[in-house]
This record gives structure tokens, sequence and C-alpha cells, in this order.
């Protein structure tokens, strides 16, 4: 099932960089497909294909104009829009918003933006779309320059009116998670 898929976004928020590391020595043969949204500086050791970033990690970045030393120590940091981790640029950057304007200001490079939550969502209890307006929706799309990736909500019946909207893609999250794995829970 993973093989049809371009890439599998690992997001791990509480995970120290220990245990992504153990994480990541699970599954060696999806090391190439892996996106990590915490601990870029994993992505050299495993070889995966790159890096997603949020406002979080935004406010982290150094960039070229900032003429401080504490730059060198930074893990991330941008240079003519291009970001590169410690030094290096990963093959793959994208970027999750949750606005058009947060689209439209992103001071660096992406491969790909995710824009969420698009539909309501299957995994956050009460995470409503942020983008009912269907028309305005289709126009931001069509007017944007990014590559621009639908999440939140997406399941195998809204896969056709994601492309309809103008999406460049769609990710899959709480679907997948309600359709193919159970968690059970035993009673002591």
């Amino acid at each position: 099932m993973v093989d049809d898929w371009d890439f599998l976004h690992v997001r791990k928020p509480d995970y120290d960089i220990n245990e992504m590391i153990n994480f990541l020595e699970l599954i060696p043969e999806f090391h190439h497909k892996i996106v990590l949204h915490s601990h870029y500086e994993l992505i050299k050791k495993f070889d995966l294909a790159g890096i997603n970033l949020n406002r979080k990690a935004l406010a982290n970045i150094c960039f070229e104009d900032e003429l401080t030393s504490s730059c060198d120590i930074r893990e991330l940091s941008v240079d003519k829009g291009r970001l590169s981790v410690l030094g290096s640029r990963p093959d793959l950057i994208s970027y999750s918003a949750h606005s058009f304007s947060e689209v439209l200001n992103l001071p660096l490079d992406t491969d790909y933006v995710f824009l969420s939550p698009i539909f309501d969502s299957f995994s956050k209890e009460n995470y409503q779309s942020a983008f009912e307006d269907h028309d305005i929706l289709k126009s931001f799309l069509k007017d944007v320059d990014d590559k621009i990736i639908a999440l939140g909500g997406i399941n195998e019946d809204r896969v056709k009116l994601c492309k309809n909207l103008g999406f460049d893609g769609y990710a899959v999250l709480g679907d997948i998670w309600n359709r193919y794995f159970t968690f059970v829970e035993t009673i002591q």
C-alpha cells in the first residue's frame, strides 16, 4: 500500500531525537519516501526524502539578512530563498499552511505546500474546514504559483473534488487510520 504513495510524512511532535531514530530504524524500506516534520538533522543520517516546515519551524530559521553569530549554530538557515539544514539543502521541502496569506507570504522556496483543513477532519475532533467557500478556494488555487496539496478530511470520495478545485495533490491521514488500523486496549 505505501508503495503507491509519493511520500510518507512523519509527524511525531512528542518524540525526542532518540525516539525518532528508533522509529526510523523500524522502517528502513521507506526511508526514501519519508519527509520529517521535526529532528531535521536526521535526513542525512537516514537518507530521507526531505523535511516539512510550519510556522513554529520558521521562527527558528536564520535568514541571510541576520548578521549574527547565532546563525552558525542554528539547524535551519535560508539564503536567497533556499533552505539549508546544517549547511545542506534537503532534496524536498514542504510547508504546512492554514490560510491563503500564509501560503502567499512564505519566505522560502518549497516543493509543495499543504493547505488545511480543507474539509472537517477525521482525526482531530472539532477541527473544522477553514475553506468552506469552494469558489474562493478554486480561485485562489488557480492564481497561486505554489504547488498546493489538500489536507484535512480527505477520503476517496473527496479526491475528485480536490482535483476539480485545482489542487495539485492530496494527503490522507485520518481516513487511512480509520479504515486500516484498529487499536486494541486490554483491561488488566
